[in-house]
């Protein structure tokens, strides 16, 4: 279990040359860290948004994704990647059940609308992805109606854009393509499967239902858990994809456009490194093809086996092979398409 109190702060003090800049760099890629929350009357500021087709062109370079179900994004002010996974359809004329699995970046930053706004949600279980230096920078705020704060850490940094964005700043890397970001998601999920796999047992179990799993950006580890969940679900891919490249419209576009100046400074192109800021959809699509190919003899299988899961209209296999392999029980699986599609 996890704390549940404010944010601790800033954590350790830095004393490199580059502090000033990276003191507003983490400003901008932690927003409202170092404020407080906005004085004045509460008030119910939660909206969804209609479902449309978007592409979104930041400082001329397009990042193009199909059309998405936004009416799900839970709007808050003190985190930018909130959103209900309910909804998607799923094989056989099924939906995800609405309200039962949310994603979300940070919430340290949470005001206390946005905690009356979640526990409006009844989220009961908070699962956070962070390690232990990025828990004791930016302490988690809980809303009274969480009843279970797991830990499952994914590496042992902070998500990949803040901990590369420290190497651009310190000289040690200038770029980041696609290919190193699909091959950091790679080690992620060779490293951490049983953890993964830990997430969907959790999600399988109704006790632990409503719930709601982070990270720090709320983009690759937690990007990574909704793919996963997802297409276990059997979710299409595409659908799934399209998931994934959300985060760019939320959260995203607005930090490459608010990073690009400190970058200039350095004579870097936010071009040579907008992979690590944003989520390309070509990242997600080289990840789960990798799965397909090393795990899917196991998950078609398993797929077959499952009640009412006789035809191609299943999970994706790779993702459930994948998923087996690191331990989780095939039984889950099944309680996992009870409790979560309608």
């Amino acid at each position: 279990m996890l704390g549940t109190g404010p944010s601790a702060g800033a954590g350790r003090r830095d004393s490199s040359p580059n502090r000033p800049r990276r003191r507003a760099l983490h400003r901008v890629l932690a927003p409202g860290l170092a404020r407080p929350a906005p004085a004045g009357p509460r008030r119910r500021r939660i909206r969804v948004s209609p479902l449309h087709a978007w592409a979104a062109t930041v400082l001329g370079k397009s990042l193009p994704c199909e059309p998405v179900r936004r009416n799900a994004v839970v709007v808050l002010e003190g985190a930018r990647n909130c959103r209900d996974l309910g909804g998607y359809p799923a094989a056989g004329g099924r939906h995800v059940r609405p309200g039962a699995l949310f994603r979300s970046d940070r919430l340290s930053t949470l005001t206390d609308d946005d905690l009356d706004e979640l526990g409006s949600r009844g989220i009961r279980t908070v699962v956070d992805f962070r390690a232990g230096p990025e828990i004791e920078r930016d302490r988690s705020r809980l809303w009274p109606g969480v009843t279970s704060h797991i830990s499952l850490p994914v590496g042992d940094t902070v998500d990949g854009d803040i901990s590369m964005v420290d190497q651009i700043f310190e000289g040690r890397l200038r770029s980041v393509s696609e290919d190193d970001m699909a091959g950091l998601y790679l080690q992620m999920i060779g490293s951490y499967g049983e953890r993964f796999a830990q997430l969907v047992a959790i999600a399988a179990d109704v006790d632990h239902l409503p719930m709601l799993f982070h990270c720090t950006a709320g983009k690759d580890r937690s990007g990574i858990a909704s793919a996963l969940l997802l297409e276990a679900l059997g979710v299409a891919r595409e659908t799934v994809l399209d998931d994934y490249c959300l985060t760019n419209e939320l959260r995203s576009h607005q930090r490459m456009a608010e990073l690009a100046p400190e970058f200039a400074k350095m004579g870097i192109s936010i071009d040579d490194v907008g992979a690590i800021l944003s989520a390309p959809r070509g990242v997600m699509t080289a990840v789960l093809a990798d799965l397909d190919v090393r795990f899917g003899d196991v998950g078609a299988a398993a797929r077959d086996s499952l009640n009412g899961n006789t035809t191609d209209e299943g999970p994706q296999s790779g993702v459930v092979g994948y998923l087996l392999a690191h331990g989780l029980d095939p039984a889950a699986l099944e309680m996992l398409r009870a409790n979560l599609l309608i």
